[in-house]
């Protein structure tokens, strides 16, 4: 392993939890990537193939060609394709600013999980902490929908309402 490579590793989500030792097997489990400004990172839609940890540069994620985010280095992507095997891309990931990325595939996480069992729960453990943060971030736009819908409005116009704000 390159002499660098583990303290950049270590530096993001979701490789800080990773101990020392299993640092070989987590080089031999990751690729790095990097992307050109402008090119497409994945589409909405795509087959999720892992999870993605940006080092450096900048990423655009867009829903409907709209910029829902400009994520930087330790941001994180594809979170979910390791819980949800077989779910797709929810938006399209742009480079807006030379990328380089670690990729940690999103396949056979259940066999990693038995075979290198501290290593997977290590990447497992550092994401739950992504994962709880957009959730709340999630909830925090749903209770301001509601107060400005207001809380008599049926399931159906609040559903209506929401669909507007998506757009």
């Amino acid at each position: 392993m390159n002499a660098e490579r583990p303290a950049a590793i270590r530096d993001v989500c979701p490789f800080r939890l990773v101990v020392d030792e299993d640092l070989d097997q987590l080089d031999r489990e990751i690729t790095v990537r990097e992307a050109a400004p402008g090119s497409t990172l994945f589409e909405e839609g795509d087959p999720a193939d892992g999870v993605a940890a940006i080092l450096e540069g900048s990423v655009e994620v867009l829903k409907g060609g709209r910029i829902l985010a400009t994520l930087g280095p330790g941001s994180v992507l594809g979170e979910l394709s390791v819980f949800l095997p077989s779910c797709s891309r929810t938006a399209t990931a742009r480079a807006n600013a030379p990328v380089r990325m670690i990729q940690w595939r999103a396949d056979d996480v259940l066999i990693r999980l038995a075979r290198h069992e501290r290593l997977a729960t290590a990447i497992v453990a550092d994401m739950a902490f992504v994962l709880a943060e957009r959730l709340d971030r999630r909830t925090q736009d749903v209770v301001s929908l509601l107060k400005a819908a207001g809380t008599r409005l049926p399931v159906a116009e609040l559903e209506r309402f929401r669909s507007r704000a998506l757009e």
